[in-house]
């Protein structure tokens, strides 16, 4: 319908990308080298705040897990805007707290466009109370070498649960062209899965028997392209995949594994 608590695993992630001397980058565009010249907290960092932004829409085609459900149609903006302190893309903001050798770090907040279903969605889920989307906060971190980009955040969503997200890119310029292939793992808590996927035993039916969700792990591939238009205008093209792990797909509410989704969108970069 409309589109997963691991603090110890994110704090060993974050511990490791520091240590190799590490927020999770939105990706929409940009390099994978760091900038040597803000390194350090950006609160200290004198250097000279530079603005960029940009307008633009787009749509996404989503196929949906629950049962009965089928192609989802969902605009999303593509507002964007950076500066020394922040980063705004679509739904999702940064606080941009500083960065050392290409490991930057951020406190991250978005909105969830595509949680939730009501039960007016979809047969198996008549009866059941709607649910909705939320505001995820929490720290997100980025590793940018030449190799690619290796970024992650750990975001808690009230009583909707956490989720923690790793994912890795490499883009290739060719002409006007940047292709960039990403493979992404997503932690759902219990909370999580048992919220969106989960059947109370108020909404249990003979064809619904109750489930209580249980944390996994969803996987993800694709691959994203850029075109440049002009020198700012662009249009993009995200295809890709995911693979729902089994606390999803062991609801009663869920009848498939495989998620294929495309994005197409266009910005104009004002400056």
């Amino acid at each position: 319908m409309k589109p997963l608590r691991l603090l110890p695993l994110f704090v060993t992630i974050t511990s490791i990308a520091l240590s190799s001397g590490a927020a999770r980058a939105e990706g929409e565009g940009g390099s994978d080298q760091p900038d040597a010249g803000n390194s350090g907290l950006t609160i200290l960092n004198d250097a000279t705040n530079v603005t960029h932004w940009g307008l633009g829409a787009g749509v996404g085609l989503r196929e949906s897990p629950y049962k009965g459900d089928g192609m989802q149609v969902m605009p999303f903006p593509l507002v964007s805007f950076d500066d020394k302190w922040v980063h705004l893309i679509g739904t999702t903001v940064d606080l941009k707290i500083g960065d050392w050798s290409g490991v930057s770090v951020a406190l991250r907040g978005r909105y969830s466009l595509a949680d939730g279903y009501r039960q007016s969605d979809a047969p198996i889920l008549n009866g059941m109370e709607n649910r909705n989307g939320a505001f995820w906060y929490g720290p997100a971190l980025a590793w940018h070498t030449a190799y690619g980009t290796l970024s992650g955040d750990f975001l808690l969503g009230g009583n909707k649960g956490e989720r923690a997200g790793l994912d890795y890119s490499k883009s290739f310029g060719l002409g006007q062209f940047s292709i960039t292939p990403h493979v992404g793992i997503d932690w759902l808590s219990s909370q999580y899965v048992n919220y969106y996927y989960g059947v109370r035993p108020s909404e249990a039916r003979s064809d619904r028997p109750a489930y209580t969700g249980t944390a996994t792990w969803n996987v993800s591939l694709g691959t994203r392209v850029d075109y440049r238009l002009t020198a700012h205008q662009r249009v993009l093209l995200d295809v890709g995949v995911s693979h729902l792990g089994s606390g999803v797909t062991d609801s009663p509410l869920v009848g498939k594994r495989f998620i294929p989704e495309v994005r197409i969108g266009y910005n104009y970069q004002f400056k």
